[in-house]
């Protein structure tokens, strides 16, 4: 398989700006970010299923930046019910440096901070280099600020599209940026970077989104009882984590794999027989949570955790 056949078997695939850009995929050489508000401390599980796209598109010829917001993270994405609470600059602060270096020791990418540009742009500047290339009508009709006009959306929140399509703008002037990848839910943010970059140099520049990962009732993955599943392993131990993934929902188990590792189809497709012929074993969500647990931390946490796990079961 090609890339684009690669991540369209994987259900990587959920919104692509054109089709020039499934040749360019297969084609390598493409640089391109993906990016991060420091809302926490550590990424979770939910992070990683859209990081891995990163070492996938890496392995394919193209040159992977991770955004982390310093500047976005000041202001907060629009939710879709309700206004995130402020974090002080201490906490931003805080949570990027501890983001950057989990980065690196997980992926080994670059890693870039949006304050680092934003933070000199004058609020004058703000308005005439930027928002004058956006009409009001066109940021109503994009849904990240629509789901939100009936409750109320102050103009902090509804600047943020500006400040992401001014991030794409930025890569591509001084990175040579001409793709972002994200999560659904930013499709209007990423669109919006698009149309400022033809503006402003009569060029296109590429986006494409991935499904986020749900269990079946349609609640975000990697959460338990509540609780995120930390990447950090003070905060979620890997014995844990191998818990999470062995008590997945059998239904979704094969998707996980698809989304989450680096099996090959053959492998996967061996698992699914497994899954859906032999579930007790359980193979697939052993599989799952050992090819996981071994890229975040190591094969030595995995054996610890299982380890673990079987001494606890077996008494």
């Amino acid at each position: 398989m090609n890339l684009f056949e690669e991540l369209t078997y994987r259900g990587l695939i959920n919104d692509i700006s054109s089709e020039d850009l499934k040749e360019k995929l297969n084609k390598g050489g493409m640089t391109f970010y993906i990016g991060t508000d420091p809302t926490g401390d550590s990424l979770h599980i939910g992070h990683f299923s859209s990081f891995l796209i990163c070492k996938r598109l890496k392995e394919a010829g193209h040159t992977p930046i991770i955004l982390i917001g310093g500047a976005t993270g000041l202001i907060g994405d629009p939710k879709p019910d309700s206004e995130r609470p402020m974090i002080t600059r201490e906490t931003v602060n805080h949570n990027i440096m501890c983001l950057t270096n989990q980065v690196n020791k997980i992926f080994g990418f670059e890693v870039v901070n949006n304050y680092d540009w934003c933070k000199d742009i004058g609020f004058i500047d703000f308005l005439r280099d930027f928002g004058k290339f956006f009409n009001v009508n066109y940021m109503l009709s994009k849904d990240i600020v629509a789901r939100r006009l009936d409750a109320g959306i102050t103009y902090t929140e509804f600047s943020y599209m500006i400040m992401q399509a001014l991030d794409f703008w930025w890569l591509y002037k001084n990175k040579n940026v001409t793709l972002q990848v994200a999560g659904q839910d930013q499709w209007g943010n990423m669109t919006s970077g698009i149309e400022l970059i033809r503006k402003k140099s009569q060029k296109e520049a590429y986006a494409f989104t991935m499904p986020l990962l749900t269990k079946s009732d349609g609640t975000k993955f990697g959460k338990t009882n509540g609780k995120a599943i930390w990447l950090d392993i003070n905060k979620t131990s890997a014995y844990e984590m191998y818990q999470f993934f062995i008590n997945s929902e059998d239904s979704k188990v094969i998707d996980y794999l698809k989304f989450l590792t680096f099996l090959s189809k053959e492998e996967i497709d061996e698992l699914e027989e497994k899954n859906n012929t032999q579930p007790h074993l359980r193979e697939a969500h052993k599989a799952l949570a050992k090819e996981v647990i071994s890229f975040i931390h190591s094969e030595e946490d995995y054996n610890q955790a299982l380890k673990i796990s079987s001494a606890l079961f077996s008494g």
